[in-house]
């Protein structure tokens, strides 16, 4: 068992918990590896799916919080509208909610980055140039409103919208995470605050009014503001607007963080409206003007730019599949699956799942998932994983030779980290142990490149092929792959695939 926190550790009924969740995880096939404290809302896990390979988040709000049935029926609700939201670069992917050891649990996305409010603290968050900083700081502002605009566009309302609860992907980017856990904060219309949850909450939510979008505007707010003042310097988050304007008044510059942006200080005001019906509620326009003020200061876009959903429209579905897979919900794992496919006809991981979910059912590999493998490798030249599926695929159908051969062309290409994954799976392959596979996972830096850029160079591509210059549509299609993060767009390898490239 890793090292819990002291105080857990005085505790011997804590430790007997922990002792039998840890129990139940491994059955579920979770090894817990950390467990940090969460604050009011209980602990959090780090833990490696076993099936999946990869780092998890399980947290689970303490029982105090969820004293009934309603409540926690709606915590999974809320919980599986969270997943429903799928991949985003700028929300933290919710897997699946279920019990654990009698616990209400969410399984979530790991971000090794550390929160907003861990980068404040330890000052990570202010190093570099103050050119550096701030652009740093106004990609989080953007980058966070941007995955609040997609959350609300779902009615999907945080209500504890904090620094500790954007989680950083990298140096300018951060994600939304801990949507299902804000349901411990409504309890029968009313809202529970403890530490410096309440320094962030909108005024309506002292007052028990019912519950907006505007009050996630209103923390939001408080969170850049907390950014730029070297954290929360106020006790009641209805204060915000008067610590906001005496900030702005005194010069908008803390210690060694680069001064507030008059246009930020601008956005940050009308978000501090008091009435909830005259507040700024679209964070769409909010991140277009955090981003105009970027581009304003700097002379250059900001790096948190709008997600293309059309991109990651497949990855979601598939990776969807696969959660769906861990709750023993074949109807549904199908359905996902097949849209992933109507979607992206070449996505690697929903041809290799639909492959496997097969081969389960004791139906040959169809040569057709092979087949397609074949294409998208020959399309994306620097891309492992379609042949390593390739090699899995063929395998299990017994075709040793050619498995081997698109084993060691997913080796070429791969990098040392990559080899190490291609080696666990073709020994799954060897072994025959079917484990559904995800999408790999998405973040700001996916859209660091000019998104405008590839939507021109498809038009070109698709009007060439529209004349019937076949050469010239290839030229476009290649260019565009070499824009990081669009190699695998839906629409690319659609028109790939038209081209027989």
């Amino acid at each position: 068992m890793q090292s819990l926190p002291k105080a857990a550790r005085l505790n011997d009924v804590k430790i007997t918990n922990m002792l039998n969740f840890q129990e139940q995880c491994a059955k579920e096939s979770f090894q817990i590896t950390e467990t940090f404290h969460g604050g009011a809302m209980g602990l959090v896990h780090r833990a490696r799916h076993l099936g999946w390979n990869i780092d998890v988040a399980i947290k689970h709000p303490l029982p105090k919080y969820l004293r009934d049935s309603r409540q926690i029926a709606a915590f999974h609700s809320e919980c599986e509208t969270w997943a429903s939201l799928g991949l985003d670069p700028y929300i933290a992917t919710c897997y699946y909610s279920r019990e654990l050891a009698g616990l209400p649990c969410v399984v979530a996305e790991f971000l090794h980055g550390g929160s907003v409010q861990d980068a404040i603290v330890d000052r990570r968050l202010y190093r570099g140039s103050e050119e550096e900083c701030l652009s740093r700081l106004l990609s989080i502002a953007a980058s966070t409103a941007w995955g609040l605009a997609r959350a609300h566009g779902a009615s999907l309302i945080h209500c504890d919208i904090k620094p500790g609860n954007m989680l950083l992907t990298g140096q300018n980017y951060a994600k939304i995470a801990d949507f299902g856990l804000s349901v411990a904060f409504r309890t029968n219309g009313e809202t529970y605050y403890s530490g410096k949850t309440e320094a962030f909450a909108a005024p309506e939510q002292r007052e028990n009014c019912p519950i907006t979008p505007a009050v996630d505007v209103w923390s939001w707010a408080a969170s850049m503001l907390a950014m730029f003042t070297e954290g929360c310097t106020w006790q009641s988050g209805a204060a915000c607007d008067v610590v906001l304007r005496e900030f702005v008044k005194a010069g908008g510059k803390s210690h060694r963080v680069p001064p507030m942006p008059k246009a930020l200080a601008v956005i940050l005001n009308d978000c501090f409206e008091r009435s909830p019906d005259r507040r700024v509620s679209d964070f769409g326009l909010i991140a277009e003007r955090v981003c105009q003020c970027h581009e304003e200061l700097f002379g250059e876009r900001c790096p948190a730019r709008e997600p293309d959903l059309e991109l990651i429209s497949a990855d979601s579905l598939n990776n969807r599949a696969v959660s769906r897979f861990d709750l023993d919900d074949l109807p549904e794992v199908h359905r996902l699956l097949d849209e992933a496919l109507t979607v992206d006809p070449l996505h690697p991981e929903a041809n290799f799942n639909s492959a496997l979910l097969g081969y389960s059912r004791d139906i040959e590999v169809s040569e057709i998932f092979i087949e397609r493998l074949e294409a998208v490798a020959r399309i994306d030249h620097g891309y492992y994983r379609p042949w390593i599926y390739r090699a899995y695929l063929l395998n299990l159908n017994g075709q040793t030779r050619d498995a081997i051969f698109a084993m060691e062309k997913a080796q070429e290409v791969a990098s040392n980290h990559e080899i190490q994954e291609i080696e666990r799976l073709w020994q799954l392959s060897k072994e025959w142990n079917l484990n559904l596979v995800l999408a790999p996972p998405i973040s700001g830096e996916d859209f660091a490149d000019d998104s405008g850029r590839f939507r021109r160079l498809m038009s070109k591509a698709e009007s060439a092929i529209h004349e019937g210059q076949v050469d010239d549509a290839r030229r476009y299609l290649l260019m565009s792959g070499d824009i990081p993060g669009f190699a695998r767009h839906p629409k690319r390898r659609k028109l790939l695939l038209k081209i027989n490239l």
